[in-house]
């Protein structure tokens, strides 16, 4: 009888620790399609923060150029008056204004490239390293994007 609880014990411990790992071969594909779903999620959100950033962007680009084309028609109806500095400045305004838009552009094209390679990318741990630089990479060129323009907004004001 002594030796029957030792191996009892042995086969309730067996039967105990092959019905955990059973559960968590059964939880795992939950897991890893919980983990997808979180991860798809945070994809989506990045989505729609770039699209509501490149929206105000454009909002604030849009406005540099109303105020450009303002200053231009002012400096037009001044004949004779229009100093050539100031022309100078406005083209050199409107060429950088021009670039900031096509930096915009292409911004935008790679973000979505990025977001389609998350997409794809099959290891969980690194879908969530990639979210995470792109993440910090939108936030970064957000800043570099709102300094420039209000720093071109600050020159037309001069």
């Amino acid at each position: 009888m002594n030796l029957l609880r030792p191996v009892t014990a042995s086969l309730l411990l067996s039967t105990f620790l092959l019905a955990s790992s059973a559960r968590w071969a059964a939880t795992d594909p939950l897991r890893k399609e919980w983990t997808h779903a979180i991860q798809q999620k945070q994809v989506n959100e990045l989505s729609q923060r770039e699209q509501l950033d490149y929206l105000n962007r454009a909002l604030e680009l849009n406005q540099a150029q109303r105020q450009l084309d303002q200053l231009r028609q002012q400096e037009a109806g001044r004949p004779g008056l229009a100093a050539p500095p100031r022309a100078q400045q406005l083209s050199e305004t409107q060429k950088q204004l021009d670039q900031l838009k096509l930096e915009q552009q292409l911004n935008r094209v790679q973000q979505e490239l990025k977001l389609d390679q998350i997409q794809r990318e099959q290891s969980p741990f690194r879908r969530q390293q990639q979210i995470r630089e792109l993440q910090l990479q939108q936030q970064m060129q957000f800043l570099q994007d709102q300094s420039r323009t209000k720093l071109m907004q600050q020159n037309l004001n001069r």
